[in-house]
């Protein structure tokens, strides 16, 4: 494995990473802002105030620049499997910082996605 590819793997790796945090910190600072009241314009202005929101939103674009190095190294059929192991994390993560139950259903499925993650990273 060439230094680039390393390199391309670290970012995919760090793609995931921010991917992920991005979503918890969006749906921890939703949890806080969210009403009875819906989807308003004083939600979505609840919303775009909130540190945790903002910080998942900081995440998503950190990962894109990522993703974009990346991508300049790796092949895109190579690197992109990989985005599935965002997935399997949020899914771990959830039941720890969210207090969300996870039935046997998603634990099945994401077996089958690390089926599928080991499949498409072997040559």
């Amino acid at each position: 494995m060439t230094r680039e590819m390393l390199q391309g793997f670290l970012f995919v790796a760090l793609t995931i990473a921010f991917m992920v945090a991005g979503q918890v910190l969006v749906k921890l600072g939703m949890l806080e802002v969210t009403g009875k009241d819906g989807i308003s314009l004083q939600l979505v202005g609840r919303a775009l105030t909130n540190w945790q929101v903002l910080g998942g939103l900081a995440c998503a674009a950190v990962a894109s620049i990522c993703w974009m190095l990346a991508l300049a190294r790796l092949e895109l059929s190579l690197a992109y499997p990989f985005m599935g192991l965002a997935i399997v994390l949020v899914l771990v993560i959830s039941p720890i910082f969210l207090r969300e139950q996870v039935s046997l259903v998603r634990w099945i499925g994401v077996l089958v996605v690390c089926l599928g993650l080991w499949l498409a990273a072997r040559k």
